[in-house]
């Protein structure tokens, strides 16, 4: 992308216009032909630019779209911030420990990502970002930050590492350091603060250095007590191999689970037959820090080595079922994947 005759970036490509499909069917790429990429505009002066767009082809060949001419009419001190919320999605349900005798609280997390466009001196970067629960304070990164292996590592905090937000906001002060991380304990809110459970209204809210002011995002999600809910499913996932991947000899599966009863095993089933136990108790800090206050959160990794010149060669399903203390089983993870071993 072209902004007055000077490369401005590299668009990301693949993006899903089947509108586009209907038009020109038959194409190598089918419906995946869209591109777009985020154009940080305070580094242009205040005026018209030239925007046009140069396609390279496989091939090489090289060809430009048409250009199309935009005004930008920025006021660095009135560019608010901005961002998202990541985790969790919209409409989740939160759960807590409401029996406060429980010295292990189930917690939740919220976090999200937060930039501010300002570039003139005074005015760059997020000041601060605050956590509201139904339009009220809850906590302040400033004045709320503190560490806690038990809470996930750092909570109530700004400025964490964010290199995925980095890849696309690149030319944004702070972008490498742009999560923030709040965790909730819904048992607390309820039980103490007198939280209803059922609906509410979950609200990121930034001030930058000049002091504008924004709600950069907000969802709703439901609190309920966990002691309600029975013996609750484990969660987790397989991280490897990648399904569909043509694997040999000893192949490592792995992955995490977590479950609020607690995980006493993690089996590891082969086209529907039990072929032994993963290894559990591995540290996974990406995990600890998205999902603490289960009884395994500190180190809820597992892995096992399947030794595939035991089997078949051919497509296979592989199943990995979390088993809790009460002996509750949940599949938190499933791949397919194809054994091809040399002949000796």
């Amino acid at each position: 992308l072209y902004v007055d005759g000077v490369v401005a970036g590299m668009t990301d490509y693949g993006r899903n216009r089947p509108d586009v499909e209907l038009i020109f069917p038959g194409y190598p790429d089918g419906a995946l032909v869209g591109f777009g990429m985020f154009l940080d505009s305070t580094r242009y002066t205040n005026d018209l630019h030239q925007i046009s767009a140069r396609v390279t082809s496989n091939s090489g060949e090289r060809t430009w779209l048409n250009a199309v001419t935009i005004q930008i009419n920025n006021n660095s001190s009135n560019l608010a911030p901005f961002g998202a919320i990541t985790f969790p999605n919209p409409s989740s349900e939160l759960y807590g420990t409401c029996d406060l005798d429980d010295l292990t609280p189930r917690l939740s997390v919220i976090s999200g990502w937060a930039l501010d466009a300002g570039i003139e001196t005074g005015d760059t970067g997020v000041k601060y970002v605050e956590l509201l629960i139904n339009g009220g304070l809850y906590a302040n990164t400033v004045i709320s930050c503190f560490s806690d292996p038990y809470w996930g590592g750092l909570t109530n905090c700004y400025g964490l590492q964010s290199l995925d937000v980095e890849r696309i906001f690149p030319t944004v002060a702070n972008s490498p350091h742009a999560r923030f991380r709040f965790v909730l304990d819904v048992g607390w809110l309820i039980s103490e603060i007198g939280y209803s459970q059922g609906f509410h209204e979950l609200t990121i809210r930034a001030g930058d250095y000049f002091g504008n002011v924004a709600n950069i995002a907000e969802i709703p999600v439901s609190f309920f007590c966990d002691e309600n809910t029975g013996n609750a499913g484990a969660i987790g996932f397989i991280d490897g191999p990648d399904n569909g991947a043509i694997i040999d000899g000893i192949t490592e599966i792995w992955g995490w689970a977590l479950d609020p009863e607690g995980i006493s095993a993690v089996q590891i089933w082969l086209d529907g037959e039990w072929v032994g136990d993963a290894a559990y108790g591995l540290g996974r800090p990406d995990v600890s820090s998205v999902y603490p206050g289960y009884p395994n959160s500190l180190a809820p990794g597992w892995a096992y080595f399947l030794d595939t010149g035991l089997t078949s060669d051919g497509q296979h399903h592989v199943q990995a079922v979390a088993v809790d203390i009460f002996g509750g089983t949940s599949i938190v993870g499933e791949r397919y994947f194809e054994i091809r071993n040399e002949a000796p």
